[in-house]
């Protein structure tokens, strides 16, 4: 019974997929009106009736209502910039609401993978400069700070989950880090296209890799503290 439910649960999901998708193809944006609110709601949803824990509920919602404020505000972006401001700030709380549910749960105490090899990290920072190298000829004005604010907590949540290695299972470990990438390179496209140059099918690609960043973060946090 539960595995049917879990089915039906993936066909409604793949529903809204297929929706969004659609209307990105489409350039239809009444299908993005209708499919982009429920994403989070779905993985809202599917955490709260498949965790096994409950003490790290609170944070892991905060950073899915964070991420649907996000995604809500953005949808509006073209109808003036206070719309994208409000977005990249949902957004923004919801890469501190993740990096501090990285950082405080796990199974295992000690140090974590990025803390035992440092080095590691300058492979994020010459991800971020290089990114700033071409976004910042085309930002003006307070855009600068808030695109590096907001890319340094990026590149701090992906860190984190990368830290998570050794100190959680294995699967919840490659689950979240994967996750962490695909959002790592969902906003990097959104910036980007915007900022430096437009590319084809622009829109497609950030959706698929934004949802599927949302739905393996997660999964992988649904499995932590019993695999």
């Amino acid at each position: 019974m539960k595995n049917r439910g879990s089915l039906f649960l993936h066909l409604i999901f793949s529903l809204i997929v297929l929706v969004e998708l659609s209307g990105r193809l489409l350039d239809n944006i009444s299908l993005e009106y209708m499919a982009k609110p429920l994403i989070m709601i779905w993985i809202a949803f599917y955490f709260l009736i498949h965790r096994k824990k409950s003490h790290f509920t609170v944070p892991v919602l905060l950073a899915f209502f964070f991420s649907w404020v996000g995604d809500n505000f953005l949808m509006f972006s073209e109808k003036g910039e206070v719309f994208f401001f409000a977005g990249v700030g949902g957004f923004f709380c919801a890469q501190i609401t993740y990096i501090y549910t990285f950082t405080r749960y796990s199974e295992q105490a000690g140090k974590g993978y990025l803390q035992r090899r440092p080095w590691l990290a300058l492979i994020f920072l010459a991800y971020l400069v290089g990114i700033l190298f071409l976004l910042f000829p085309g930002l003006e004005g307070m855009m600068k700070p808030i695109i590096l604010v907001y890319a340094l907590s990026l590149i701090g949540m992906s860190m984190m989950a990368l830290n998570r290695k050794g100190r959680v299972g294995r699967r919840s470990f490659l689950l979240v880090f994967a996750g962490s990438i695909l959002f790592l390179f969902s906003d990097s496209m959104i910036a980007l296209d915007k900022f430096y140059a437009e590319f084809w099918l622009a829109g497609f690609w950030i959706m698929l890799t934004y949802m599927g960043a949302q739905y393996l973060i997660m999964r992988g946090l649904i499995c932590l503290l019993y695999t």
